[in-house]
């Protein structure tokens, strides 16, 4: 007699990862920097675990918009108005930060600067 061992199947379940960042304002703020607009304009904008590697946001305005876990590295955020934005986990990793603006801002170690207030 033969015997069959019976092993109970587990079935996987494949998951998208879920977004954290509002796909229409990532988009938005691309075509802003496209066009090389002189004042990018995001507030309020949720661009949270967004990948902008080397993008330039010099002189835009993305106060109170939700930076958390954005990678940032290599981005050029001179005189940017980061006003009640959220840093929180983002990676700036030799981003250029020369002249933004950061009051009640959350830096990406979850401190809050307001040098700028």
């Amino acid at each position: 007699m033969k015997r069959f061992l019976l092993i109970p199947t587990t079935f996987l379940v494949s998951v998208s990862p879920v977004l954290c960042f509002n796909p229409s304002d990532v988009e938005s703020l691309l075509k802003q920097v496209a066009k090389q607009k002189e004042w990018i304009v995001c507030n309020q904008c949720d661009l949270s675990a967004a990948k902008l590697p080397d993008i330039d946001l010099s002189y835009a305005d993305l106060r109170g918009a939700n930076l958390s876990r954005a990678n940032l590295r290599n981005a050029d955020l001179r005189e940017t108005d980061l006003r009640e934005a959220s840093l929180r986990d983002a990676n700036l990793s030799y981003a250029i930060l020369r002249g933004a603006i950061f009051c009640n801002t959350v830096l990406p170690d979850g401190e809050v600067s307001n040098k700028d207030c």
